[in-house]
């Protein structure tokens, strides 16, 4: 089940945006910058009383965990987290409401009553503890496709949304559920780093205020938590490049990189910062890997597949879309657009195939039911050009 929730929250990547990575290296060693060694220790070093803590940062006051519980503990197991996040944000229930710029805690969204995707995920998950119900946060990867940036062509932004998920049954609570699909890259997130990224999130906003140490001290928090995510370190080399701290905001950024060389963000701020310094060769090197980056991205490969379909450049897009389903095939809507290009091509067996697949890969009956409506199409199409076909090879036989 999906429930739809108005609006989109889309966290701060940096404040230059640029194409996401799809999942991070594991195993690197953080011990291979001793430079970083201090961030990566700086969650450690809070007291145990400070309001930053993950424990108190997530923290709910008993009176809203009895207001909960009251209300909902008497549901069937399936529907509390559904009958939750409806009264959540419906007008006769708690109404809350969306705000973009709410990086709150769980207490205050419930307080203030407003939120985004991503406090409004973590409030749900605080939440539903409450009702004995596993509510987790996860993380997409949103390609906007309308997006368009002259050095990149397509940019890419995390999403943030909450998933209950048992043997039986899948609900997804989405504050833009047009938007989400379910072949988009996407990954459970702990705990600890959902923390992370409304703490990065926290930072980015103070450094939108100019306010420099408040926004190094939350983004340090970030990837102290988070310290495999290649994003946080792109976000506190941003900020250590705007408080000219060059040095710092290089060793942040080339650690991204080392996370993830897939992750064109990563490049692209090092080639930046290596031409504002004057060190054209590293700039031109880290460049050359942002494009790289670029090609290995899947949706990258289908918006170019778009763009040459549309313009009838029909081998160029055949091209295009079997690299992208090659580096990821999750994505249903790949399937559809390879469908179309057989199609013109009166490949109709292989078109079929492709909607199946397509079909399979659907999680919402609505989606379902329009590769159902295009299997129809298809097949009606195929036919018309065997009788055309037949009817040709009848014309030739006439001629002999």
């Amino acid at each position: 089940m999906h429930i739809l929730i108005p609006r989109l929250f889309i966290f701060w990547l940096s404040i230059i945006l640029g194409l996401s990575a799809c999942a991070n290296k594991t195993g690197t060693s953080f011990n291979a910058n001793a430079e970083l060694t201090p961030v990566l220790n700086y969650y450690q070093q809070l007291p145990s009383d400070h309001p930053d803590r993950i424990e108190t940062l997530l923290a709910l006051p008993e009176p809203i965990k009895s207001t909960v519980k009251d209300k909902f503990v008497g549901y069937n197991y399936n529907t509390r987290g559904t009958q939750l996040a409806k009264w959540l944000m419906a007008p006769e229930g708690h109404n809350l409401n969306y705000d973009i710029n709410a990086n709150l805690t769980p207490a205050e969204v419930f307080e203030q009553q407003r939120g985004n995707c991503l406090s409004f995920t973590l409030l749900l998950m605080q939440l539903s503890k409450e009702l004995d119900i596993n509510v987790r946060i996860n993380q997409v990867d949103l390609p906007d496709m309308w997006g368009q940036n002259d050095s990149q062509k397509l940019v890419f932004y995390r999403h943030v949304n909450a998933i209950q998920k048992t043997a039986s049954l899948t609900n997804i609570f989405d504050l833009a559920m047009q938007d989400y699909r379910s072949g988009y890259p996407q990954r459970l997130l702990t705990e600890q780093q959902g923390a992370a990224l409304l703490l990065s999130n926290i930072g980015i906003q103070f450094l939108h205020e100019n306010a420099i140490t408040k926004a190094l001290h939350y983004l340090k928090l970030a990837a102290s938590l988070y310290p495999n995510n290649a994003d946080m370190w792109v976000n506190l080399g941003v900020v250590y490049k705007n408080n000219d701290q060059l040095q710092m905001a290089e060793h942040a950024f080339l650690f991204a990189f080392e996370l993830n060389d897939s992750n064109s963000l990563a490049a692209s701020n090092l080639e930046r910062l290596y031409r504002s310094i004057a060190q054209p060769k590293k700039a031109n090197f880290y460049a050359k890997l942002a494009k790289r980056a670029r090609l290995k991205n899947p949706y990258i490969r289908f918006a170019n597949a778009q763009s040459a379909f549309l313009e009838k450049r029909y081998r160029y897009a055949s091209k295009e879309i079997k690299k992208a389903i090659w580096l990821h095939a999750k994505d249903p809507q790949f399937f559809e657009l390879s469908s179309r290009i057989k199609q013109t091509q009166k490949n109709y067996v292989a078109a079929l195939k492709d909607l199946d697949k397509a079909h399979k890969l659907s999680i919402s009956d609505s989606e379902r039911n329009r590769y159902v409506n295009k299997v129809e199409m298809v097949i009606e199409r195929a036919k018309q050009h065997a009788l055309a076909q037949t009817e040709l090879n009848n014309k030739r036989g006439l001629r002999r």
